[in-house]
């Protein structure tokens, strides 16, 4: 009798533990089920985050973008510098200066008078890119694939009543005095009007000082064999240059004015079209082909710091998410110890209350004799 007494305890064990074990075992089965559809959801939620952060740098592009078109009036908005002819320095690049591989905001313009040349910007005090007068984009002939950035020099109104002379009205300003700062070869006048013959004019600025001659007589034969043509042109030149350029420049031709810069990014569309190797650095002046040093190297430090920043600030802005939530998880610590504090002295105070409610009894039993 007692060993079947101790199987049959045995038996109930056994079962006892088995009934305990596998319901643990089908837990542990569902957790691992349940582990992979939340990996899977991390995975897309990781993925879905990268495509929105994606798509809001690609809309503010376009923003920007839009913004520039709407604010110059022409498309490309922008264009890059390809050579060194705007340089004031052959082998150093300059904030605020036109250097090679800047991007440079273009701004349309709707007649000439728009456009202030050098002769002009320095009687009014106008100055861009550190010299007097607008820089211009044009076209020379009216087409070609790259447009060309100078600065212009001046401009030359065909004199309509001579029908073979020009008039240059911003030459009409103290500063431009006959004889010191502009004249001409053969001087039939001292007044900047019905010219004809090689003018002269004196440039002095920060980073060049010398005389720059123009040929009229030549400039005005393009304009006579041009039927359309009757309201003079503009004379453009690199700041950079020694000469000006070969002919003379309609407004139509114009593509817009130079206005504001973006240094040194140009050169990566430079790098990837291969007109300019990545870090070939100029060394002869007038170098096509190449950048100087300065901007080599401050674009790679303007890249560094683009791509550091914001993960500097994903970072900060993690350990703060952290930090708030850690917080709030030990004021939400502190509250419950306070809240069950409170219980427990709610407790003991209902259970002070309730003593001498059993005490009663016993007064009922002392009571009872003197009843009697």
């Amino acid at each position: 009798m007692e060993e079947q007494e101790d199987n049959e305890l045995a038996e109930s064990e056994d079962m006892e533990t088995t009934d305990v074990s596998s319901p643990e075992g089908g837990e542990v089965e569902e957790s691992e089920e349940e582990a992979e559809p939340t990996k899977r959801r991390k995975w897309m939620r990781s993925a879905l985050l990268v495509l929105r952060d994606v798509g809001i740098a690609l809309l503010v592009v376009f923003l920007v973008f839009v913004a520039l078109w709407a604010y110059s009036g022409v498309w490309p908005p922008i264009v890059v510098v390809e050579s060194s002819s705007m340089q004031h320095d052959d082998f150093s690049s300059s904030v605020g200066v036109i250097d090679t591989g800047d991007l440079v905001i273009v701004q349309t313009t709707n007649s000439h008078k728009e456009v202030e040349a050098y002769v002009h910007g320095e009687c009014s005090g106008h100055s861009t890119y550190g010299d007097s007068g607008d820089v211009i984009i044009y076209n020379e002939g009216g087409g070609g694939d790259k447009p060309i950035i100078h600065r212009a020099l001046i401009y030359l109104k065909f004199n309509t009543t001579t029908n073979n002379s020009f008039d240059v009205p911003g030459l009409e300003c103290d500063y431009w005095e006959y004889g010191v700062n502009w004249w001409l070869l053969s001087a039939p006048t001292t007044e900047p009007r019905n010219l004809t013959t090689p003018l002269t004019i004196r440039l002095s600025s920060a980073h060049r000082n010398f005389n720059v001659t123009l040929n009229l007589g030549t400039l005005l034969n393009a304009i006579k064999t041009d039927d359309d043509w009757n309201d003079g042109g503009f004379i453009a030149m690199g700041d950079n240059n020694d000469h000006p350029d070969n002919s003379l420049i309609k407004h139509d031709w114009i593509i817009g004015k130079a206005r504001g810069e973006l240094p040194w990014f140009g050169l990566i569309k430079l790098s990837v079209s291969r007109d300019i190797p990545w870090g070939t650095v100029c060394s002869a002046p007038g170098e096509r082909g190449c950048a100087a040093d300065n901007a080599w190297t401050s674009l790679i430090i303007a890249l560094v710091v683009l791509i550091a920043v914001p993960i500097a600030l994903d970072v900060i802005l993690g350990f703060y998410q952290r930090h708030k939530q850690n917080k709030g998880l030990v004021e939400q610590a502190r509250k419950e110890e306070e809240e069950a504090s409170e219980e427990d002295e709610e407790e003991t105070e209902e259970e002070v209350e309730e003593e001498p409610s059993e005490e009663e009894p016993e007064e009922g039993i002392d009571d009872s004799p003197q009843a009697e």
